[in-house]
């Protein structure tokens, strides 16, 4: 994989922490008293640091936490009195709930040079996120996040057997797999896709603090599936954006065809005679059934807004989503519904609903899942559902000259797959 040097700025979205206790003693715990000399490392504030702070009366000591340790722990043993530890945790509430840490999550204290008194500690979730514990003066609690880069990279490879494991192979970023799948899910069945199969695609990798981070948004790919080749690149209008081929046709669908991010076994079709396992007798089924562990993640097929989301008899737990004037959807016998998931809420394709459980009538842990045409049920394996709109006019024009710029780009990963093709 190369990768050229454009570097752009990204914005990150929700922050998400995990929880950090405060109700622990060491006495409790019966641990050894931490104190500023055990910390991994120990230097001067620059003129700022990754968190904005420049503060050049403090010294800025770093460390780990520990196998059973908690933030009242590692607080205290800073010498940050009781009541100081509780009014922290009453400033996070509303903030961030601070129930519990985890070994080898990191943070730094931020000291007063003369007497090494703490005055703030910065938690991090992961590369990217954090929260400022700040008790100088008036005790505040916030959540924050670095700044996330992204450089433009490039990535090829000939399917030997799927793949995932063929970016393995190749030490290309395996989230690609996920999104290749979802922009080409209704031209290629990627459950399916054959040896010798190819990819080449331009994305964008993110970074935080130099180090990769994740996977931006792919700008151009292409697919070469049994002897047919695919193609995709990203635009945005005033009012949309999405993928389009080389054509301005739109690429995406107007529905998912399947509520899972990943392949789940089907247990159960459409059927208008199908014998009842709880009942013992014959009933129309117009769902079909996947076999998902407990837990397993549901999204949403398409955009929409969410007409139902309670508990509903046999149908167990249910989350019934209206796209349009024509189609609705729904999932049934859910284990739970996702956070914000209610009555009247917006969602978007490929969104976290709900859980794959067991609720209502039931034998076993499954998802009903049912498509509505014009309110009529019809077989979600079977459905012809309607392209995305494509691309006219003005937008059109500017589109092409993109896909030209892109093209190029192209030609030149495909001409290292040439050579790969070739051994």
């Amino acid at each position: 994989m190369r990768q050229n040097i454009l570097t752009l700025l990204l914005v990150s979205g929700l922050i998400v922490f995990s929880n950090c206790g405060l109700n622990q003693t060491a006495q409790d715990l019966d641990m050894p008293s931490v104190t500023l000399e055990n910390f991994v490392e120990i230097k001067e504030s620059p003129a700022r640091d990754e968190y904005g702070f420049n503060d050049e009366k403090l010294i800025i000591k770093k460390g780990k936490v520990k196998r059973n340790e908690s933030l009242y722990l590692i607080l205290r043993d800073l010498d940050v009195s009781p009541q100081k530890i509780q009014e922290i945790s009453q400033a996070s509430k509303g903030v961030y709930s601070l129930n519990t840490i985890r070994p080898g999550q990191k943070y730094q204290v931020y000291a007063d040079k003369d007497g090494a008194i703490p005055s703030r500690m910065i938690l991090n979730d992961n590369l990217l996120e954090y929260v400022v514990l700040d008790w100088e003066n008036d005790v505040v609690v916030k959540t924050g996040k670095k700044e996330v880069t992204t450089e433009i990279a490039e990535a090829s490879g000939v399917i030997t057997s799927s793949l995932y494991e063929t970016l393995i192979e190749n030490e290309d970023n395996t989230l690609l797999a996920n999104r290749l799948s979802e922009i080409f899910a209704w031209q290629i069945d990627f459950f399916r896709i054959y040896k010798n199969d190819s990819f080449k695609v331009i994305y964008e990798q993110q970074f935080v603090d130099g180090e990769p981070f994740g996977v931006g948004k792919i700008l151009a790919a292409e697919f070469s599936h049994k002897g047919q080749v695919y193609d995709a690149f990203y635009y945005e209008t005033d009012d949309r954006a999405g993928y389009f081929d080389s054509e301005g046709r739109g690429v995406q669908k107007a529905l998912l065809k399947a509520p899972f991010r990943f392949s789940q076994r089907i247990s159960s079709g459409f059927s208008s005679n199908r014998f009842h396992p709880v009942l013992k007798r014959r009933l129309p089924h117009y769902g079909v059934d996947y076999a998902a562990p407990l837990g397993t993640p549901v999204i949403s097929v398409g955009d929409g807004e969410v007409l139902e989301a309670q508990y509903r008899g046999a149908n167990g737990n249910i989350v019934k989503i209206r796209h349009n004037s024509t189609y609705t959807t729904a999932y049934l016998h859910l284990n739970g519904f996702a956070s914000g998931i209610k009555k009247g809420v917006k969602v978007r394709q490929g969104q976290v609903i709900g859980y794959v459980g067991k609720t209502g009538r039931v034998t076993g842990v499954h998802l009903d899942y049912r498509i509505y045409k014009n309110n009529s049920p019809v077989n979600p394996l079977h459905v012809e559902l309607p392209p995305s709109k494509s691309l006219a006019g003005n937008d059109l024009e500017t589109f092409k000259r993109v896909v030209e710029r892109y093209r190029f780009e192209l030609d030149q990963v495909g001409a290292e797959l040439v050579a790969m093709i070739e051994k």
